[in-house]
């Protein structure tokens, strides 16, 4: 599934499944923005969500135990 990842200053701040809603949040986030001395750097990467699941443990087989008759 393709995202579209908002950083704020570097940091991942949200993510969108299109690059209008991207945009629309950005203008969001600017709006909060209290000083224009202070105003954050907002950016954008488009990427492939996957994920990724625990390898399975598998138990190796169990040795009888004691000696053998």
């Amino acid at each position: 599934m393709k995202r579209f990842y908002i950083f704020k200053d570097g940091t991942q701040k949200a993510s969108t499944a299109t690059r209008e809603l991207a945009i629309d949040l950005i203008r969001q986030y600017q709006a909060l923005e209290t000083h224009p001395l202070l105003r954050a750097e907002f950016s954008m990467i488009e990427g492939e969500e996957e994920f990724v699941p625990y390898p399975t443990k598998q138990k190796p087989p169990r040795k009888k135990g004691g000696m053998e008759r």
